[in-house]
């Protein structure tokens, strides 16, 4: 066994707290912190922080990626006792040797589909980028929202709103073991949770807003719009670019 993976802390020291799931308890940031320090010129930690929930229960890294059935997958591991030890954790880096044999997995959706309920909920249903009455009423207009999040870093974890970022900034891709699809989401939960150990799936995902981008009559200015943001996802997860 390497030097780093007898060095690494035990992966049960990361839990969050119990009155707030999206920090870690004092003791793991400490761990966290110190690790950080050393991390600097060392593997020891993943080079970039994501958005995590981990089961020590049930050995398993979730890659969080916003959008794409993240109140499901939660639903589901609390209505089975699938603890999460690390709850909701965001945008953390996290000690790689620790979690060398947690199954990882993630789950990625249609880019126009996504970028589309993102704004049906955050602009639309929810003033959640805090707009101002004018800006606000012009958002309602989905490519005017387009060409605002255009003018954004993407890739910028922290520095961009996780509802959109690309979804390939939010896996580390390096050290994923399954990449499951909300198109296909019964099938790959199912294995998902056959992987893990937990019962059986649920039977759709439940946080879909609205209808996605391919069910709707979307223009061909949103269509460019978004191939062009989210152009790496599309390239990596093999979705079809939007055309007219």
């Amino acid at each position: 066994m390497s030097s780093t993976a007898q060095d690494a802390p035990s992966p049960e020291v990361f839990r969050t707290r119990p009155g707030n799931r999206r920090r870690l308890t004092p003791e793991g940031q400490a761990v966290l912190d110190g690790l950080a320090v050393a991390g600097e010129q060392s593997a020891w930690l993943s080079p970039l922080a994501y958005n995590l929930t981990i089961s020590h229960s049930h050995r398993f890294v979730w890659y969080r990626v916003a959008k794409v059935a993240t109140r499901t997958i939660r639903h589901h591991c609390e209505s089975h006792g699938v603890s999460l030890d690390v709850d909701h954790a965001m945008r953390v880096r996290y000690p790689l040797a620790s979690y060398a044999d947690y199954f990882t997995f993630a789950f990625v959706r249609d880019p126009l589909d996504r970028f589309v309920s993102a704004w049906h909920d955050k602009v639309v249903d929810h003033n959640y980028y805090d707009f101002d009455p004018a800006t606000h009423e012009r958002m309602q207009r989905v490519e005017e929202f387009a060409r605002w999040t255009a003018g954004h870093d993407l890739a910028a974890v922290p520095g961009t709103d996780q509802h959109l970022t690309l979804q390939s900034r939010m896996i580390d891709l390096n050290r994923v073991d399954f990449v499951g699809r909300l198109e296909t989401f019964d099938r790959d939960f199912a294995e998902v949770c056959e992987r893990v150990g937990a019962p059986a799936v649920p039977t759709r995902p439940q946080n879909q807003t609205a209808p996605g981008g391919r069910d709707r009559d979307v223009s061909d200015e949103l269509r460019e719009l978004v191939a062009q943001m989210y152009r790496r996802d599309y390239q990596l997860f093999g979705y079809e670019v939007p055309t007219r």
